[in-house]
């Protein structure tokens, strides 16, 4: 019993493949039955009550998909058309290429909206880059000024002037902090 349990998936597993071949012998022993459009081309009321109810369940999948209800194909048998088999496969053949058309639609659509947020990403991008460009530009013109200002020396500005408009500028506030915290006094003796 010990060893059953601790090889439970060797034991289940041999299991399934015992129970797919006693399945498959039933199916091959089973007497063939006659297609279902054999039996109702044989009763044309067995035909059209098959007709209805296959509407009705289309129609009933439409509303739970939220789809509008597609309106039924007005089916009317002609003596020309043939077996009514014949119409189902080729009422299946239309539907299968409905089917497909509107996949390929909402692939078409789902690679529209991939474009557009692929662009929408790179337009983000360039204005981020000019963003920074225009930045780097100010920063640029900012330190001509300052140099030509120096250069000229126009502009006696002293020690203490230059301090405060440092500390300004919030980059030179941060780092004159860590400067205080690391060579000012040390926090027990304060």
């Amino acid at each position: 019993m010990d060893w059953i349990i601790n090889h439970l998936f060797i034991v289940v597993f041999v299991a399934i493949g015992v129970a797919n071949m006693l399945a498959k012998a039933k199916r091959a022993g089973a007497p063939q039955r006659p297609p279902q459009s054999a039996r109702s081309s044989l009763d044309p009321d067995t035909t059209e009550r098959t007709r209805r109810v296959q509407e009705e369940i289309r129609r009933k999948i439409a509303e739970r998909a939220g789809r509008l209800p597609v309106a039924p194909p007005t089916m009317t048998p002609s003596p020309a058309a043939g077996p009514p088999a014949q119409n189902i496969f080729q009422e299946l053949a239309r539907q299968m290429a409905e089917t497909k058309r509107r996949a390929e639609m909402q692939e078409r659509a789902q690679a529209a909206a991939e474009a557009q947020a692929q662009q929408r990403i790179q337009d983000e991008q360039k204005s981020r880059e000019l963003a920074e460009v225009r930045q780097l530009a100010e920063a640029q013109r900012t330190l001509q000024m300052e140099q030509l200002a120096a250069a000229d020396g126009a502009t006696d500005v002293s020690a203490r002037d230059k301090l405060l408009a440092d500390l300004r500028e919030p980059d030179s506030l941060r780092r004159a902090w860590l400067l205080r915290e690391i060579l000012g006094e040390p926090v027990g003796l304060q």
